[in-house]
């Protein structure tokens, strides 16, 4: 290979790498709207986050996945401020109405951290996708929450990052290339951030829904997940894919129900 051609395939896995870190915009910004609600600019490690704040009672945080806004979590928001309880519904870096272009989990789980240090104590945090992945990492880093719900977490980190540079057309060399730049010039170690890894260390009660034909991640994900966590349960549903379940009425009343349980 002549020094022209390795200076293409350097610069080829580093433009990966980049995008593996840059979420793309939904196709439809869609704010959401909660009634008597504020909203709020927390400036951050991270970057300035957008937080949506309604309700009085005990704080739960509603967390989005990868290229997610916090309307996803709109479903759930209802029941909460029914039940008494104030609802946070954060835009995480490089997303929504919150500042940035790129990040990863442990970025991400810094300025969830920053959230509930400043906006805290928290409840229960309800999580979708990766924001599950997030909330972990948080937890493992000293983050406080008495519950979890998880939906459609993904498990290990690296399977994605593995997946997006075959997708990107690189060889198992270049995928190896990736995963040193995004350790040694971003900083991102991809193969130590595992969901199942960080749940043996967590005590939080948690449940984790997902359903049977997620094509995006795979209910094998967080079955693995769920029985590396202490006491945690699972609940299987099926058609409802990776996104359509946020809007089940069964899997909301029933994260609801159990985010909701303990209230002092």
């Amino acid at each position: 290979m002549n020094a022209t051609n390795s200076s293409e395939v350097i610069a080829n896995i580093s433009q990966v790498a980049d995008a593996f870190l840059t979420p793309k915009p939904p196709k439809e910004r869609l704010p959401l709207s909660l009634p008597h609600g504020e909203t709020l600019l927390l400036s951050t490690q991270e970057g300035r986050v957008r937080i949506l704040r309604a309700g009085e009672g005990p704080a739960v945080l509603l967390l989005h996945g990868w290229e997610g806004q916090a309307s996803d979590m709109a479903a759930f928001a209802p029941p909460l401020l029914t039940a008494g309880f104030t609802v946070l519904a954060m835009e995480l870096p490089a997303h929504g109405g919150s500042s940035g272009t790129q990040a990863s989990i442990p970025d991400l789980a810094r300025a969830l951290q920053a959230v509930a240090d400043a906006l805290g104590p928290l409840h229960a945090v309800i999580a979708h996708s990766m924001g599950g992945a997030v909330l972990a990492e948080a937890l493992h880093d000293g983050m406080q929450a008495q519950r979890v719900v998880l939906i459609a977490a993904p498990a290990r980190y690296e399977r994605y990052a593995r997946a997006f540079g075959a997708a990107a057309g690189l060889d198992a060399d270049g995928i190896e290339a990736m995963l040193a730049e995004l350790r040694d010039a971003r900083g991102v170690d991809v193969r130590s951030i595992s969901l199942p890894a960080r749940a043996p260390a967590l005590h939080q009660p948690a449940l984790f829904i997902h359903s049977g034909d997620d094509r995006v991640v795979p209910i094998e994900d967080s079955l693995a997940s769920a029985s590396a966590w202490p006491g945690a349960g699972h609940r299987r549903v099926e058609g409802l894919g990776h996104r359509r379940l946020l809007r089940d009425q069964q899997v909301v009343e029933e994260a609801v129900r159990f985010a909701t349980l303990g209230r002092a």
